[in-house]
């Protein structure tokens, strides 16, 4: 017996929706992480105002902090910017991190499965959604396809 259609019915738009949102959001916080990772300058964070966050799952609580970011070459100083990342205790010294430029408001941390691990759940988002609307658009070409032949 084979099968006339795919299974791919309006039902299916709620889940596609949410596939397509949570891949899109996914890229949309990770994908700048990982291009200043890359290409952004070399510099220094050091920690001057640090607050305890929220209890992750397993119970540890992590902070977040603000401070100042140095360029390695000495030519900028960001005063007053945030590090995207966080730590288990307030760093005494300053931590290695990048920033996209002078004009940043964001120091990165330099762990690149920071940026990875949610690319790869964006993509994870995305599989529903490709296979349904590849095999909505096949079920809608099949007839004109069989008409022509």
């Amino acid at each position: 017996m084979t099968r006339t259609n795919s299974g791919v019915r309006w039902v299916h738009a709620v889940p596609i929706a949410i596939g397509l949102a949570v891949g899109i959001w996914m890229f949309h916080a990770a994908v700048p992480r990982l291009i200043t990772q890359l290409t952004g300058v070399d510099g220094r964070f050091s920690a001057e105002r640090c607050v305890w966050g929220e209890p992750d799952s397993d119970g540890d609580r992590t902070m977040t902090c603000a401070g100042s970011f140095t360029a390695a070459d000495g030519s900028f100083t960001l005063p007053g910017i945030r590090i995207d990342g966080v730590f288990d205790e307030r760093p005494q010294a300053p931590v290695a991190a990048r920033v996209s430029g002078p004009e940043a408001d964001q120091a990165v941390q330099m762990s690149i499965l920071t940026s990875l691990a949610p690319m790869g759940l964006g993509l994870t988002a995305f599989a529903f959604p490709a296979w349904a609307l590849t095999a909505a658009a096949r079920d809608i070409l099949s007839p004109a396809r069989r008409s022509a032949a």
